[in-house]
């Protein structure tokens, strides 16, 4: 039994509300208020703080529950979206306040405490994940301070510490003594899952192309920002304006955020070390930072402080003048199977860093060939699950009529051809990691009882009336558009946010073409090992060419590409790789993704704009029906099938 919360239900429709408040009282919870509007909510609120909200997202008055939803984010409050609607619209904004949970009415008592249950254990261990990474870097530190080295390799050892706090692609430290400008500075650009490159004055001389006294200049030029601050789309060019030193950055390594963390020293000192994070993510920082780095600041100073009393040389004079590379790299295992070093690359290893250790279900989306598997298994493998089962199913791959066999197991018997009992990949995996693979393509019924089994962690073989306990790890993957398919009814909107707790969305390649060349050579590699050939290495204009195609297939697609023109080489070159024509492949825009209708999205539009022409008439003269050549029963079927609503038409 979960522990009592004080919950505050956010509903417009009494009856529904009232409902909900006896099946809380009934469950140990207690009720802090009944809000019909944002603004009877924000009453309730500043009465008594509540530990959870239960929130309708169509509300009396303007507000919606959405806008609510933002204050509770603000407030550290979490809360769960209650909604018969699914618009697609909607969905999206709602997703972007990142609620704990999404009931869909109606919703049986159960559904409503598992899932309360549910947002209450991902606040709880949210924040101890939080605390973890503190106090483990604050030990950091305590062991950097005792350590020998100069001042620049035991300052880059308090940067990097910093990386699974805060998420950077360049930092800038800056030293100031007497408040005056130091000679100073070093800075480091990630450029691997734990390798850095230093980046000094010399090392921006050749980056900018201007001369040490012209960057001086900038850097003169440039007032010292000594309060927390971060800056993100237009905030940032409007800071870049008014800094010339951090323009320069910016346009010469890309750079489209800033956080500042200024660590100031005691006030003999007058001075400090400021720390400038950056990131080529546009909208990397947000006010949880400027918390994280209140925090950090004491436990920084103190660090700070610490190195200076242990280096008397610090002074006056540059501590090393030797151009210190600070290449930092470890072999981190569970990430053997991917390959590249693009910055949006890294950045999808650091969440998966973080969200292996937990048992968090996770959600991997991305165009198809992006590696998703591979993915799935880095995080069971960087997980305590590491030794126990990793079991697949492709529910894209089998007949609807299968599915809950192969999930669930069946008894012997349960239904023709069942000539002995099987067990399901549920209990297969028991200890272990399930990956759902194409998890869009599960059929409409079958969702519903994958969510139960989720949520309940129990299962029923088919033809079977005992209840089976399961210990699983979740972890789904797609490359349809859910929240399109959740839209157009043919995805169940509470198992879209039961699997979608973390989401890790996969870069096509076209996005990370920085990783082209050496995915290129890890597979010339690979498949002149397995052919026998001696193939060692692309042509310039060959790696050129794979440089300016789009890559609808992804990895999988150079992969298949560089096989075959290993089989072709004549030498231990590849001079030409055949690349396809690409002239029919269509992009959505929207999305961003490549994108093909399939048989039944042509045939669900092709209903709908028949019953918008008929206005919404199904039987009779001129009835939908008529014009499709099917009786109106069949029609109905179809439609329910293919989740076709009177709201579509």
């Amino acid at each position: 039994m979960i522990k009592p919360l004080k919950i505050l239900i956010v509903e417009d429709q009494f009856v529904e509300a009232n409902h909900l408040r006896l099946m809380l009282k009934k469950a140990g919870h207690s009720v802090t208020g009944m809000a019909r509007s944002v603004t009877d909510a924000k009453y309730y609120i500043a009465k008594q703080k509540p530990e959870l909200v239960l929130l309708d997202i169509f509300l009396s008055g303007k507000e919606t529950g959405i806008d609510l939803a933002e204050i509770l984010k603000e407030d550290n409050i979490p809360f769960i979206y209650l909604s018969a609607n699914s618009n697609e619209e909607v969905l999206s904004k709602a997703k972007l306040t990142h609620p704990h949970g999404f009931l869909v009415k109606p919703f049986r008592e159960k559904d409503l405490l598992i899932t309360i249950e549910i947002a209450q254990y991902h606040q709880e261990h949210g924040i101890e994940s939080s605390i973890r990474k503190e106090l483990l870097f604050q030990k950091q530190l305590k062991t950097i301070v005792k350590e020998s080295g100069s001042w620049d390799s035991r300052v880059f050892n308090i940067i990097t510490s910093l990386q699974s706090l805060i998420s950077y692609d360049l930092v800038m430290a800056v030293f100031y003594i007497e408040n005056k400008l130091s000679s100073r500075v070093i800075g480091y650009t990630r450029t691997g899952l734990h390798e850095y490159q230093r980046i000094g004055i010399e090392e921006l001389q050749i980056i900018t192309g201007l001369k040490e006294s012209e960057i001086n200049d900038l850097r003169n030029k440039s007032k010292v920002e000594n309060e927390m601050a971060f800056y993100n789309d237009q905030d940032f060019i409007k800071i870049c304006d008014k800094t010339p030193i951090k323009k320069l950055i910016a346009n010469s390594m890309n750079m489209k955020s800033n956080l500042m963390l200024p660590i100031p020293l005691s006030l003999h000192e007058n001075g400090g070390l400021y720390l400038s994070f950056y990131s080529r993510q546009s909208n990397n920082y947000n006010k949880n930072h400027l918390t994280l780095c209140e925090r950090l600041q004491e436990p920084l100073i103190y660090a700070i402080e610490n190195l200076i009393s242990h280096d008397k040389k610090l002074k006056l004079k540059n501590i090393s003048s030797v151009n210190h590379t600070a290449d930092k790299s470890v072999k981190v295992s569970g990430f053997e199977s991917i390959v590249g070093k693009s910055p949006i690359l890294l950045r999808l290893f650091d969440n998966i860093m973080q969200v292996a250790p937990a048992d968090t279900t996770v959600l991997i989306t991305g165009e198809s060939g992006t590696g998703k598997e591979s993915i799935a298994h880095s995080i069971q493998q960087l997980s305590n699950r590491k030794n126990q089962p990793f079991v697949k199913i492709n529910c894209s791959a089998l007949p609807p009529s299968l599915i809950e066999s192969e999930l669930f197991g069946h008894e012997k018997g349960s239904f023709t051809g069942a000539s002995e009992k099987r067990i399901g990949k549920f209990e297969q995996a028991d200890n272990g990691t399930l990956f759902l693979d194409e998890i869009g393509d599960m059929p409409l019924e079958m969702q519903a009882k994958l969510l139960r089994a989720i949520q309940e962690k129990e299962i029923e073989r088919v033809g079977g009336n005992l209840s089976i306990k399961v210990n699983v790890r979740i972890i789904a993957a797609t490359n349809k558009n859910l929240e399109k398919e959740v839209a157009d009814g043919r995805f169940r909107l509470d198992l879209y946010y039961r699997l979608n707790v973390f989401p890790i969305q996969l870069p096509p390649l076209r996005e990370r073409k920085e990783d082209i060349g050496l995915l290129a050579r890890h597979f010339i590699a690979v498949y002149s090992s397995k052919t026998g050939k001696n193939v060692r290495e692309i042509s310039e204009s060959a790696l050129k060419s794979l440089l300016s195609y789009q890559w609808p297939g992804n990895i999988r697609e150079l992969e298949n590409l560089i096989e075959r023109s290993i089989l072709l080489a004549k030498a231990d070159i590849i001079e030409h790789i055949p690349l396809p024509a690409f002239e029919e492949t269509k992009i959505n825009n929207m999305s961003n993704e490549w994108y093909f209708k399939t048989i039944q999205e042509n045939e669900r539009e092709h209903i709908i704009n028949v019953l918008a022409k008929c206005n919404g008439r199904i039987r009779g003269s001129g009835g939908a029906s008529e014009i499709l050549g099917l009786p109106p029963t069949t029609l109905a079927s179809r439609m329910q099938k293919l989740g076709i609503k009177r709201s579509h038409f």
